[in-house]
């Protein structure tokens, strides 16, 4: 009974292993400034009931899909307190799981940016990670639990997160603001 216990165990899908921080938790010990956010469908449900009417429902509809949201911005005095490779192997060890995707893909020297999405068993995405890599600067950030990408632009204002909406389909798009015609001299 015990090894198909463990038999079991081995064979649950890496797709619903957490994702692995202990990378930047350690990183944080030297870097200049660290932010750590852990939010997880309470805390979500409790800034919605903190916000105006409109924006507190869309956000508390999100908030009862999102499993979570993890956050972990690193800055340092200066280049070279960090191995990138050991960032790099930290997204391959993600991307080698099979269920994340990469939707973009930056890179340039000594630092890259990736973009990924996990799919569901239904073939609906489920998962957003984003891992910025800069000589100075580290950011992981995942989203468990997201089923429409969309939707996330509702994020957007809520503490201290930039607005998005338009950028990435959902929400209110801003109106653009035009320049001023220029003065004509009448000399």
């Amino acid at each position: 009974m015990a090894r198909i216990l463990i038999l079991a165990s081995m064979l649950l899908p890496l797709g619903a292993q957490q994702i692995d921080y202990s990378l930047f938790d350690r990183l944080a010990e030297k870097a200049k400034e660290s932010a750590v956010v852990n939010l997880g469908p309470e805390q979500l449900s409790l800034l919605a009931g903190m916000q105006p009417k409109e924006g507190g429902k869309d956000l508390a509809d999100l908030a009862k899909t999102l499993k979570g949201i993890q956050v972990r911005s690193l800055e340092f005095d200066s280049p070279g307190q960090y191995d990138l490779n050991e960032v790099r192997a930290l997204g391959a060890k993600i991307k080698g799981s099979g269920t994340w995707m990469p939707l973009v893909t930056v890179k340039e020297k000594g630092e890259f940016t990736e973009i990924l999405i996990r799919k569901g068993a239904d073939g609906k995405s489920n998962g957003l990670l984003i891992l910025a890599a800069e000589p100075k600067e580290l950011t992981l950030v995942h989203i468990d639990g997201v089923g429409d990408i969309a939707s996330l632009a509702k994020l957007g204002g809520l503490a201290g997160i930039p607005e998005i909406a338009g950028a990435l389909g959902g929400g209110k798009k801003s109106e653009s603001k035009k320049a001023p015609a220029p003065k004509k001299n009448d000399e």
